[in-house]
């Protein structure tokens, strides 16, 4: 037995010498535009960032990048320079840039440190490029990609450097959206006309609003509303949203739906069609005392105003869409579903709906 261990111990001794060594890994570095994707119209211009991330002893670095020239307009940062040139990045500054140039897209850059800068490590700005884009542009996604086999990092003795990720960017060129369409119920009745949609119009980045409209659905509750050509400033009793416009490559609309007696309901659409359908929301009722929030003090007003009712022929005062029989009686204020009378169905869809808030301002 204990020859047997012997005899295996060394047969790992020998083994050991005989195993092949690994190489040591070396640093990746990743090159990429940022931002990747960036929303802009026709006549719009768009700055991207070259950026390395990662790097170790950089010294020099070579890339082909390529975009759809049709589209996209690459503006001269140099002037005093034949060509449209790229910026040079805080990376190669004071450094030598044998190529830079962007015509008939391409991108092609060529650059190397100042040799008493050293080598660079850590994340940095290797270069920046600016588009414009064209006039009459169709809507669509455009692409500026490197070319992988161009991608190249050296250090000082011209030693390859490992090339992680080489990520491009691209720019999103927006339909023009001019109306939006959608379909709001409201429980408890059958009859859907003069919901309030009110919908206010955001750019891209920003937290204010640029224009706002206004309009009310039909009796089956379907509405459209055209965007407005010209912006118009929301009227001060508006009330905005507390947060801005979520992230993303998007001009977003801010939509509120109201009516008497329902709890309103408030969200964000972007606006990446030339007809945007918000699709179907549905109002719930029992908000009788209009602070925005279905509870105990709504229950007992329909329980104080229990009983009331008026003719059929009813109608509820809404002022941003009056519509209705104007002619008729005024539906009880507590008549939440407009029946034109306070009674159990009013009582039962508020319980069901107790706790309940809006989510709008």
């Amino acid at each position: 037995m204990r020859g047997t261990l012997l005899w295996g111990a060394l047969v790992l001794w020998v083994l050991s010498y005989l195993a092949p060594s690994l190489p040591p890994t070396s640093p990746t570095a990743d090159i990429y535009f940022a931002p990747g994707l960036v929303t802009a119209r026709p006549g719009d211009t768009v700055r991207f960032e070259i950026r390395v991330e990662g790097a170790v002893g950089l010294d020099r670095v070579e890339f082909v990048a390529t975009y759809p020239d049709e589209v996209l307009e690459p503006l001269d940062s140099d002037p005093g320079r034949d060509g449209v040139q790229l910026e040079v990045g805080p990376v190669f500054a004071g450094g030598c840039t044998p190529e830079n140039r962007a015509e008939e897209g391409t991108v092609r850059w060529v650059a190397q440190r100042a040799p008493d800068a050293g080598p660079f490590a850590g994340d940095g700005v290797l270069a920046a490029v600016t588009f414009r884009v064209r006039d009459g542009a169709a809507p669509g996604t455009y692409p500026i990609a490197f070319e992988p086999a161009s991608v190249h990092l050296f250090d000082p003795d011209g030693t390859p450097l490992t090339v992680g990720d080489a990520e491009g960017g691209a720019i999103r060129v927006p339909p023009t959206t001019t109306g939006l369409k959608g379909w709001i119920t409201r429980e408890g009745t059958t009859h859907y006309g003069r919901t309030a949609v009110t919908v206010l119009f955001y750019p891209t980045s920003g937290p204010y609003p640029v224009a706002w409209a206004r309009t009310c659905t039909d009796e089956a509750g379907n509405f459209y509303l055209e965007v407005p050509a010209e912006g118009a400033l929301p009227p001060a009793g508006l009330p905005l949203p507390a947060d801005p416009p979520p992230p993303g490559p998007y001009e977003w609309a801010y939509i509120r739906l109201d009516f008497p007696n329902y709890g309103s309901e408030c969200y964000w659409e972007p606006l990446d069609e030339t007809t945007v359908n918000v699709g179907w929301h549905t109002l719930e009722g029992g908000d009788v005392n209009g602070d925005g929030c279905i509870n105990i003090f709504d229950i007992v007003r329909i329980i104080s105003d229990f009983g009331e009712s008026v003719d059929e022929s009813c109608f509820v005062p809404f002022t941003p869409c009056p519509g209705g029989n104007a002619l008729g009686s005024i539906a009880p204020a507590s008549d939440v579903n407009g029946d034109c009378r306070v009674n159990i169905f009013d009582l039962t869809m508020t319980a069901e709906n107790f706790g309940l808030c809006t989510n709008c301002p």
